[in-house]
């Protein structure tokens, strides 16, 4: 086990994330620390960084040297982009950062920050093509992904500081100044012979500027559900956004909710650009990515081979999170075997959808998660945990799902909540029935945590169910258990269930 810190230097903000790695596979984030330098602002007429920002940007580091020292980091993976890159002084204040607090800083090209961004995504998102979109302060990375390989990228030195500085922050007709931005974003765009085959494709946008988006965009529908990655917004909704606030003066747009106080000067530059391209590709639906460079950076330390692409993102983020949690794996492991065999002979007697399947597992495997903090509502607390993780490969939907599966399924507490009607649906809660069932079931074979039930056999006849039982003692206790879903059973499936 080691700890790895990953610093961004940005154009508009500086962050520090703090993790741990177990296994060379898994991990842990830690601690996380953020600090608004705008290196990328008030730059000197011979394209340097002035001595008031460096010395900002070095104060900064030095906090995050001091987290770094206090949790005993073993490696500093430091980055800088389109601000230093671009710098004249670039040098100079690598050299500085080095003498005065001792962190190697590596500059990335613009096709290197695309790249980190994309296997960020790629990684954590279930896609397989889709136009990513990262808006920093002084740069705009596209990158083109179909079937999940990259396909074409390029870095433009464009981003929501050089953008308000250079068409919003001057006086004059506010209206003529929007105008004068979106021409001089087409004209660019025209000059990208590849862009015009993402047309119709989701975006899915990285930065804090796409982040803004959701956070706007949740308040303004009141969604229940408060976690920013894999959020969709459609992209109507995006431009009315847009929409509201080029008419409105931007000193008056850290009063919208959800815009930060530290963006608010700047985002209408951003938003103007992300609204350009939405128009210009076509574009139906934006996917906010809370994964961008430094989870990039990590992916790219965690996975030895190249491309360093997730296989099965939501296996990969389920069994980090098992790790995390110290489950039983051996149980894990037997009851998933019960569970996938329950599912697959209970289909022939309803129709299940492709995502059911991710939804089970995912319950199955984090049903355990409640018991750290209590036997007695175990329940409970694994809705709340489940409900919390960021757990990759499913969509805000399948998690709400499955946070439910393993509650211990309360039908008319489902249709009370915040999520029923605007996430879930009634044919939702007939599967989040069926689910927690199986998932019961699959619970009661390995009742012991003891692997007694070896396998199970299963028949599905016409009007009864037969599950027989091999283990390699009397397997009185999971019987006992198990019969206590008969009626349950009986009355979701209209088929008696038999147990030998």
């Amino acid at each position: 086990m080691k700890k790895l810190a990953i610093i961004d230097i940005g154009s508009n903000s500086m962050r520090a994330l703090i993790v741990k790695v177990m296994n060379d596979r898994n991990y842990q984030f830690v601690d996380e620390l953020k600090f608004i330098a705008r290196l990328g602002r008030d730059m000197t007429a011979q394209g340097a960084i002035g001595e008031e920002k460096i010395k900002l940007a070095i104060a900064a580091l030095s906090r995050f040297k001091r987290l770094c020292d206090s949790n005993n980091v073993s490696e500093i993976v430091a980055v800088a982009t389109e601000a230093v890159r671009k710098a004249s002084n670039q040098k100079e204040f690598i050299h500085r950062v080095k003498e005065e607090i001792g962190i190697d800083i590596r500059v990335l090209s613009g096709a290197e920050e695309a790249y980190f961004d994309y296997l960020a995504v790629v990684n954590s998102i279930d896609i397989k093509s889709a136009l990513l979109m990262d808006i920093g302060g002084s740069s705009t990375e596209l990158i083109l992904v179909k079937d999940r390989k990259m396909e074409e990228c390029i870095s433009i030195p464009m981003g929501a500081i050089t953008l308000t500085d250079k068409f919003l922050s001057i006086k004059g007709n506010n209206q003529k100044k929007i105008k004068e931005l979106e021409n001089f974003l087409v004209s660019n765009f025209n000059k990208i012979d590849w862009l015009k085959e993402a047309d119709g494709m989701p975006i899915i946008g990285i930065g804090g500027s796409y982040r803004t988006i959701g956070k706007i965009h949740r308040n303004k529908v009141n969604y229940p559900f408060n976690n920013p990655h894999n959020y969709i917004v459609p992209s109507e909704d995006a431009i009315d956004i847009y929409n509201f606030l080029k008419n409105k003066e931007i000193s008056l747009h850290k009063k919208v909710r959800g815009i930060s106080k530290d963006r608010a000067d700047i985002f209408l530059g951003a938003i103007c650009c992300i609204a350009s391209v939405i128009e210009y590709c076509n574009i139906k639906k934006l996917c906010i990515s809370e994964s961008g460079l430094k989870q990039g950076l990590l992916y790219g330390k965690l996975i030895r081979k190249y491309p360093p692409l997730i296989e099965n993102i939501l296996d990969f983020s389920l069994n980090n999170i098992v790790n995390n949690y110290n489950l039983n794996k051996k149980h894990l492991k037997l009851v998933w075997n019960f569970a996938s065999e329950l599912y697959t002979s209970f289909s022939e007697m309803f129709s299940m959808r492709k995502e059911d399947y991710k939804i089970l597992k995912s319950s199955v495997m984090l049903n355990d998660c409640g018991t750290l903090l209590g036997l007695g509502s175990h329940e409970k607390y694994s809705f709340y945990i489940v409900r919390s993780l960021k757990v990759y490969g499913l969509t805000h939907r399948e998690q709400i799902m499955a946070a439910f599966v393993v509650s211990g399924f309360e039908e008319n507490k489902i249709r009370k909540s915040d999520y029923f009607g605007r996430i879930i649906s009634c044919q939702d809660i007939g599967t989040i029935k069926r689910l927690s069932l199986i998932l019961y079931m699959a619970e009661s074979l390995d009742r012991a945590y003891d692997g007694n039930v070896s396998s199970i056999n299963i028949k599905v006849e016409k009007e009864k169910v037969i599950l027989t039982i091999a283990s390699t003692q009397e397997a009185l206790l999971e019987i006992s258990v198990m019969n206590d879903c008969r009626d349950c059973f009986y009355r979701m499936f209209n088929r008696e269930l038999v147990l030998k």
